[in-house]
């Protein structure tokens, strides 16, 4: 059974609310069930209702956003489709995987950091631009590997992840390259 943790922005959280989300975050243990926690973040802006959900499992994170002007209902099941269909597609590419590489096989491997260092040219020089940060977002870095990193890249519909290296104990960051393939920025 999973931990559900529920936070409420201008919205007090209601038992009805807390059990529509336990009602559709159980049946996600068909696709992973080694889910481990999930945390909810319900919010009222104006009149615009959001539901933001991040599931934890042994080798995923996965995020979902749903808005709604109708209800918070409706933003609960638009976060709960986005998580879905994350979970559909890992649970898809690790059978894909299986398939391949045969039983012993745990994810796909993609070697990252050697490939990179390869194909990196030389640096590109920037002039520095004047700007503000406009959205701040905090969350807790996984530790996993960059293998791990890059099948979760796989899922995601973002241009970056932010992970903890297992090995290093450091931030990375993970990003997709213009020619389809992954980058690794390791700290010195």
């Amino acid at each position: 059974m999973m931990e559900i943790r529920v936070t409420g922005k201008n919205i007090s959280v209601t038992e009805g609310m807390q059990d529509h989300l336990q009602e559709k975050l159980s049946k996600l243990d068909r696709y992973s069930p080694k889910l481990v926690e999930s945390h909810v973040v319900l919010e009222k802006q104006k009149y615009i209702f959001r539901a933001e959900i991040t599931l934890l499992a042994k080798h995923l994170r996965a995020y979902g956003e749903g808005r709604s002007k109708e209800n918070i209902y409706t933003a609960i099941d638009q976060a709960y489709v986005r998580i879905e269909k994350q979970l559909k597609k890992f649970r898809e590419k690790v059978k894909s995987h299986y398939k391949e590489h045969g039983e012993d096989a745990v994810a796909p491997k993609i070697r990252v950091a050697q490939k990179i260092r390869q194909e990196e040219s030389g640096p590109e020089t920037l002039a520095p631009e004047k700007g503000t940060i406009v959205r701040t977002k905090e969350f807790a870095a996984k530790p996993m590997s960059p293998d791990e990193a890059c099948l979760q890249m796989g899922l995601l519909d973002k241009p970056f992840l932010v992970f903890m290296n297992a090995s290093t104990q450091k931030v990375n960051v993970i990003y997709k390259r213009d020619d389809g393939k992954y980058g690794l920025i390791e700290p010195a």
